[in-house]
């Protein structure tokens, strides 16, 4: 009697395990496989990869075009005032001494586009300076006075001054004074000399030297950098 009892209960039980329910899975549904993608030789593995990779590369070029321009422009700059002042201004030098070119360029960058960029180029122009003879020999202090003037010339332009003709004169006459200690840090390095005659010979001219040149560095670079601050409406002129 047992076995008939118990195959009565087989009977009795649900054939399906799921309820019949909108969207429950139907035998066929739950065996059924999915095909696997076709696996990729090594070659087009690699492929897939560097397109991958070039499209991205694409794309950051896409969304950063501008920035790309215009450090590519000021990298023109730099190299074309550090011929300038390693070559021209050696032999023909206002007040006996030869201008920091690029030391007014860091600070137009600066006002111009703010304290990263005056940080970042003003830490470039300093390498290449140093490296290519663009200062006097000495202790390398040359990106211990770009960089910082580059920042802090960004900050105040961005946040506390405004761009005006005696603003621009500020910024002259303190980076100026700034050189003018590295000057005499280095000069005292490498020459025996006095303090007092490192300043008057030296520094002042220096001074001088760098102030006359400034303002059309400023001018230039302001009138080259105008473009990349105009809104899409005012360059297409809707």
């Amino acid at each position: 009697m047992t076995p008939i009892q118990n195959n009565k209960k087989q009977k009795d039980r649900p054939q399906w395990r799921y309820p019949d329910r909108p969207g429950a899975p139907q035998p066929s549904q739950r065996r059924r496989r999915q095909p696997r993608s076709p696996s990729l030789t090594l070659g087009q593995a690699i492929l897939a990869e560097l397109q991958a990779f070039f499209q991205k590369i694409w794309y950051c070029i896409y969304e950063n075009w501008e920035s790309i321009l215009k450090g590519a422009v000021l990298g023109l700059f730099l190299l074309f005032f550090l011929l300038l002042q390693t070559t021209f201004f050696v032999e023909f030098a206002p007040f006996g001494a030869v201008p920091d070119l690029l030391l007014s360029l860091t600070v137009a960058v600066a006002v111009s586009e703010g304290e990263k960029w005056g940080a970042v180029f003003g830490l470039v122009a300093a390498y290449f300076s140093q490296s290519l003879g663009g200062t006097a020999a000495g202790p390398a202090l040359l990106p211990l006075l770009y960089m910082p003037t580059g920042y802090f010339c960004g900050i105040c332009a961005k946040n506390y001054l405004s761009d005006s003709i005696p603003v621009r004169g500020i910024y002259i006459a303190a980076s100026g004074a700034a050189r003018g200690g590295i000057t005499m840090i280095c000069a005292a390095a490498v020459l025996n000399a006095s303090l007092g005659e490192i300043f008057l010979h030296i520094v002042v001219p220096e001074f001088f030297s760098t102030a006359l040149l400034a303002p059309g560095i400023y001018g230039l670079i302001y009138l080259v950098l105008r473009p990349f601050h105009k809104s899409r409406a005012q360059r297409t002129g809707a």
